[in-house]
């Protein structure tokens, strides 16, 4: 008998070790843990090995957790969530514009065309040699529909090759001399008609005035090469502003002909050690003729630059331009321009036909999408994709921007399951001009319906969409929780006019789901990261006190008090 009692204590024994919780690397406990998790949405504590989150629950069952070399951190009840994601931004946008001295340098005023010329001349003064100048931005209302001239610069500028950048961020106006140097004349043809394209005058004169990115093929045939290695600490410190916000991982939503010096600018950092971020690097289609390779050369990055960090997964496509300029793709004729309905890139049957060949290979596809009508197309190529994929389609498709969404259509994101993204800091109407005068009333006081579409049940995220230096600041989260919330601009105080419908301003929980788990839906990466869940990376931001209990005018003045990455505490710059 005693032998039996001796064995069967063993054994017990034995199992109480086999089913014993390993001791962590780290435990965080005493918190008030918000995880976007559903099955359960909040926690005290948390165990993390190896990376990964091991336990989360509750402070006395994190402590079969505790060895004698865990870590054990006491947050005194401060507030934790998962870290934001950024599904749709440009880092090498951002280092290529801050590497143009002149782009640095100057800045068109953009109260009259008067004062526009004058500055103008005033830097034709200042630099009479000066060979090649791009510069921006000028303001677009000012010169209507119709648009500037080269003509009113040439005087200016007889002799440099000059490009004005727009505040649209989607035309150009080009001088005589930059028409000679990059050897467009008369003939050259459009690249594609109702979206980029060169504008003419009534008696068939291109007037220099470039429209969404006609300019491309021309601008890469003659710019110089820029070296991955001059690019990587400008994108470096794009990235590290984003880490020291919160942020774990990117999409990176295109860099047009910079792209693969782009990528090996991001495999020089993850080399080093310095890349803070998972990095979604997109293959960016502008061009007509870029489709046929599309899937192609996404497979070529995979094996030439894929590793854990560096993933590619994503193809971008432009597929409208902006209402601003009259380039969108919309369902009624622009206000200020009747007869013209704006162009899409590719039509529906092309789109079905990527998203079939995209599905054989685990590719998702990112819509650049303004207009209403670039939205139907979109999801009814989806739809049909679907129909002929016969199940639900293993592509997930994001429609990006979305400032004009028929209402029939809304509900047609949660039945296809296609993602709708928003850029929060547009949400206060003060980042671009001219689309209210391009939509009509109407139309414009229902831009970007974000509540409008979290309503109608679609999974709606949140991204950047920063480009350059100066805008860098807008890229901050906490910024883009505060907009979504408020719709105001905090620059223009809290008695500013609400931008839109009232009605879409979001919640503060929305949009923290819509910057965390629902990124990650959108990206295919919700089983690794987005959610405080066991077996995910420990990717978790950590505020001095609950984002619920802040003053949502206050917010966007919200510092993380730790920021950890992968299990490992990212370093606060001072």
């Amino acid at each position: 008998m005693k032998k039996i009692l001796l064995t069967l204590l063993i054994a017990g024994s034995a199992i109480q070790m086999a089913f014993a919780a390993a001791p962590a690397d780290m435990v965080l406990k005493n918190g008030d843990i918000l995880t976007e998790n559903a099955k359960q949405p909040h926690a005290e504590a948390i165990a993390i090995s190896g990376g990964k989150i091991v336990f989360v629950g509750s402070n006395d069952k994190v402590a079969e957790y505790i060895g004698k070399d865990t870590k054990v951190d006491d947050l005194k009840g401060q507030f934790v969530m998962p870290s934001f994601i950024d599904s749709h931004t440009h880092p090498g946008m951002v280092a290529i514009t801050s590497s143009n001295g002149e782009l640095a340098k100057y800045q068109l005023p953009t109260t009259s065309k008067e004062d526009t010329y004058a500055y103008l001349g005033k830097i034709a003064r200042e630099n009479p040699e000066l060979p090649f100048l791009m510069v921006g931005t000028w303001a677009n209302p000012l010169w209507g529909v119709k648009g500037p001239d080269r003509k009113e610069i040439d005087d200016i500028f007889p002799n440099t090759v000059v490009i004005l950048l727009d505040s649209s961020g989607h035309s150009y106006w080009l001088n005589s001399a930059a028409f000679k140097a990059f050897g467009i004349d008369e003939n050259t043809p459009d690249l594609k008609e109702g979206l980029s394209f060169f504008v003419k005058d009534e008696k068939g004169r291109k007037t220099g005035w470039v429209k969404e990115f006609a300019l491309m093929p021309y601008i890469a045939a003659v710019m110089p090469k820029i070296e991955p290695a001059m690019l990587a600490p400008a994108v470096q410190g794009y990235l590290d502003f984003l880490a020291q916000k919160g942020v774990s991982t990117v999409l990176d939503a295109g860099n047009f002909n910079n792209e693969e010096t782009i990528i090996k600018a991001i495999k020089l950092l993850e080399k080093e050690g310095k890349l803070p971020v998972r990095y979604e690097a997109t293959h960016h289609l502008y061009m007509p003729s870029q489709l046929k390779n599309a899937v192609k050369t996404v497979l070529g990055y995979r094996k030439e630059y894929g590793s854990d960090l560096l993933t590619f997964n994503t193809i971008k496509i432009h597929f409208d331009g902006v209402n601003e300029i009259n380039t969108a793709a919309v369902l009624e004729d622009f206000a200020n321009e009747p007869g013209n309905k704006g162009g899409t890139l590719y039509n529906e049957d092309e789109l079905q036909a990527l998203l079939l060949e995209m599905a054989k290979h685990n590719i998702n596809l990112h819509l650049h999408s303004v207009g209403d009508r670039s939205v139907r197309t979109a999801l009814n190529a989806y739809e049909k994709a679907q129909k002929a994929y016969g199940k639900k389609l293993p592509v997930e498709m994001t429609l990006s921007h979305l400032e004009v969404v028929d209402s029939a259509d809304m509900p047609r994101f949660k039945e296809l399951g296609v993602h709708a993204n928003f850029t929060p800091h547009w949400l206060g109407g003060t980042v671009f001009k001219g689309s209210d005068v391009a939509l009509g009333k109407e139309r414009f006081s229902h831009n970007q319906p974000v509540n409008s579409l979290i309503k109608a049940g679609a999974n709606v995220t949140f991204s950047s969409d920063v480009v350059s230096t100066p805008q860098q600041y807008r890229a901050n989260p906490f910024l883009g929780v505060q907009m979504g919330v408020t719709r105001q601009d905090p620059a223009l105080g809290k008695d500013t006019p609400v931008f839109g419908q009232e009605s879409d301003r979001a919640s503060v929980a929305d949009m923290i789901k819509g910057y965390t788990i629902n990124n990650a839906k959108q990206m295919g990466i919700a089983n690794e990261t987005g959610s405080i869940e066991v077996g995910k990376s420990a990717d978790l931001v950590i505020l001095p006190a609950a984002i619920f209990e802040t003053d949502i005018y206050d917010i966007s003045k919200i510092e993380p008090s730790e920021i950890y990455f992968k299990g490992k505490r990212i370093d606060k710059h001072p």
